[in-house]
């Protein structure tokens, strides 16, 4: 059963004009899997998206905002270069879920 629980999403745009929309979990969930998937990077897309394709079931609220700061809060090329360990990880983007990310993508990469 989905969580019903409802919680803010973050977009700049909505938030500076003080318009916050309330989504379940649930539809956070499926918004991440499409976003994840459709960065307008290919190599974004099998890395992140594959994450979020695996363990999307398993997000938590916190873990779904995390992720969602980070597609709001960089580009494309930076994510991709964050995850794969070209350039180091901005310290606002660490955390539990940026871990499971980055292991996630170690261990695509030794398979």
């Amino acid at each position: 059963m989905a969580d019903k629980a409802v919680a803010l999403s973050y977009y700049p745009a909505r938030i500076s004009a003080g318009n916050f929309m309330q989504h379940s979990l649930e539809t956070r969930r499926k918004r991440l899997r499409y976003r994840t998937s459709h960065t307008g990077t290919r190599e974004t897309d099998i890395l992140l998206g594959g994450f979020v394709a695996a363990h999307g079931d398993s997000l938590d609220h916190e873990a779904t905002g995390a992720l969602e700061d980070l597609l709001d809060g960089a580009n494309d090329r930076e994510i991709l270069d964050w995850i794969t360990g070209r350039e180091a990880l901005p310290e606002r983007f660490r955390g539990a879920t940026m871990a499971r990310l980055l292991d996630y993508v170690r261990e695509r990469a030794i398979s």
